[in-house]
């Protein structure tokens, strides 16, 4: 088995033509890359498009390790929902979702448990509407949803139809924040937010967060990461690098599982390709537990 990826997964193929005719229809610069698409692209799906290669091939020269990043990232949601399954979560709400991609939540879900019901939200338009296709491709939608909603309105992604109607608030829920918060400057008060979303949950619910970072990175690739993120600079949404201890204050509030705030390849291994150290130092990553 890969990271985050099993022989069950799906990946339903898109060519460029019809990716760019999605997002001119939607308004959107298909001349730029887009973070979720590229992401897709370091993971080896294919809803993307030669931009985002193009920007991909780049990357890997200022950053080689970001694909085996990449896959350490997906390989760390995957762990953390099991985990929430094995601990009677049934309910997810993954915010900033993306494109669909390689190892969706709702595969690893509803696999542990038929039961699951999962709530998607992204605010990029391609994004939505490409996941909305494959929810009807899966016959999921009684179980799965997507909604269009950013991150920095909660009441919109809380209160939206489709959300109250698929999760119980009263009953506890996983909230996945994962490779999201690095897309969130500090003047968005990113832990405002966190403890906002807290406060609307019931104890026993739980928080995944993963984050880039470099602080305790080599030198080589401390460079590498701060040219990194000087790329997306160029990108339709800026990047930023956190440190391990402003990772633990997004975590302030909630009871910390075993083993805390840790690099990816350290957050419950289990199996060998979470081994894979030549990412090892370049990303946070931890699960928080509301008392």
């Amino acid at each position: 088995m890969t990271a985050g990826r099993d022989t069950s997964d799906y990946d339903i193929p898109f060519q460029d033509t019809a990716v760019i005719a999605w997002l001119e229809a939607a308004g959107i610069d298909a001349t730029l890359p887009s973070p979720d698409r590229v992401y897709d692209a370091y993971l080896g799906g294919s809803h993307n498009t030669a931009v985002d290669r193009a920007f991909v091939d780049k990357a890997e020269q200022i950053l080689p390790s970001i694909r085996p990043l990449a896959r350490s990232n997906r390989s760390f949601l995957r762990r953390a929902v099991t985990y929430a399954v094995s601990q009677g979560i049934t309910q997810f709400l993954d915010i900033g979702s993306g494109a669909p991609t390689v190892g969706n939540v709702h595969e690893i879900a509803l696999r542990a448990n038929p039961d699951a019901h999962v709530v998607y939200v992204d605010s990029n338009t391609i994004a939505v509407q490409s996941s909305a296709m494959v929810l009807q491709e899966h016959k999921v939608t009684d179980r799965v949803a997507m909604i269009q909603e950013d991150l920095r309105n909660p009441d919109g992604i809380l209160n939206h139809p489709r959300t109250l109607e698929l999760i119980d608030f009263s009953k506890p829920v996983c909230v996945l924040m994962v490779a999201l918060l690095h897309f969130v400057g500090d003047e968005d008060k990113p832990g405002e937010l966190i403890a906002y979303y807290r406060s609307k949950l019931a104890p026993g619910s739980m928080l995944a967060l993963s984050h880039i970072c470099n602080d305790e990175a080599p030198q080589d690739q401390k460079d590498q990461v701060d040219a990194f993120v000087r790329a997306y600079e160029n990108t339709t949404t800026r990047l930023y690098s956190r440190t391990k201890a402003e990772m633990e204050k997004l975590f302030e509030g909630w009871d910390m599982v075993e083993p805390g705030v840790v690099h990816p390849p350290d957050w419950r291994p289990d199996n060998p390709i979470d081994s894979d150290m030549s990412a090892y130092y370049l990303g946070w990553c931890g699960v928080g537990r509301k008392a």
